[in-house]
């Protein structure tokens, strides 16, 4: 077993509830953490003249000689940290990531200037991807629907609450809002989209569905999912045998606003 799939929590269940049949009862149970299919996101630095990725090392800088204060145009060689020099200052330098990987000495790696590194993000299998603009509309294609019933295939990193904003300047009413949700109750669908809270964020599935709870009262909500579950095989209870059975993946939404090369789950 993988150690995304050892157990984080072991313990007992212990039920006692006559009226489901289910009183006096134990049991030991173990659970493991669920990931969502969303591959994650880490920023890194690279050289926007060559795309290459950038790392920060400290280095050594000696002060500079009576020829290079002439010369400002003079190129100064870094030192390492641990040499002996008076009043040495150390300072954080970028230089190439695959030369420093490859423990290009010191003194002949490539400084690459400050102004040149912006920050990029990449997903975990290392495709670059654009920033993401903060989501102020969200867009849901022809095909952005699923059916109420697969909600709990999703993994939900937060879930917010929808209401008409009755402001003077948005106007809406609050009966249109209420049509929507009972209309999505009514066809039992959930609506996804593209969302992202702004750039250098993690960008999210939301998922827009009704709740409606036993007393009558009933909600419109945002779920921003982190992608369909991948539950592991090995915390299965039932393992059915392997079928002949095709099954076609349904197609994935893609937001034309949506600027990154990402792909909703559905």
């Amino acid at each position: 077993m993988e150690a995304t799939e050892r157990a984080s929590w072991k313990g007992i269940l212990s039920l006692n509830i006559p009226n489901m049949g289910l009183g006096s009862v134990q049991y030991r149970l173990r659970a493991g953490k669920a990931h969502g299919e969303n591959l994650p996101i880490k920023v890194i630095k690279v050289d926007n003249l060559t795309n290459r990725e950038v790392v920060r090392k400290k280095v050594g800088e000696a002060p500079a000689s009576p020829v290079i204060a002439s010369n400002p145009t003079a190129v100064s060689t870094p030192i390492p940290p641990t040499a002996t020099f008076v009043n040495v200052k150390i300072i954080d330098k970028f230089f190439y990531k695959d030369e420093v990987d490859a423990g290009t000495p010191l003194s002949m790696l490539t400084s690459v200037p400050d102004a040149q590194v912006q920050e990029r993000q990449e997903t975990a299998d290392g495709n670059l991807i654009e920033t993401f603009d903060r989501t102020t509309k969200i867009e849901v294609e022809p095909d952005g629907f699923v059916g109420l019933g697969r909600l709990p295939e999703y993994k939900f990193k937060e879930i917010y609450q929808f209401g008409a904003d009755t402001s003077k300047e948005a106007k809406e009413d609050s009966n249109r809002v209420l049509g929507l949700a009972r209309y999505l109750l009514e066809k039992q669908t959930a609506l996804v989209s593209f969302f992202s809270w702004g750039r250098g964020y993690q960008y999210y599935t939301a998922v827009i569905y009704p709740y409606e709870r036993k007393d009558g009262k009933l909600w419109l909500l945002m779920g921003l999912s982190e992608g369909v579950l991948a539950l592991s095989d090995n915390w299965a209870l039932v393992q059915k045998p392997i079928t002949q059975e095709v099954v076609t993946p349904m197609p994935e939404a893609k937001p034309k606003a949506m600027k990154p090369k990402v792909t909703i789950s559905k």
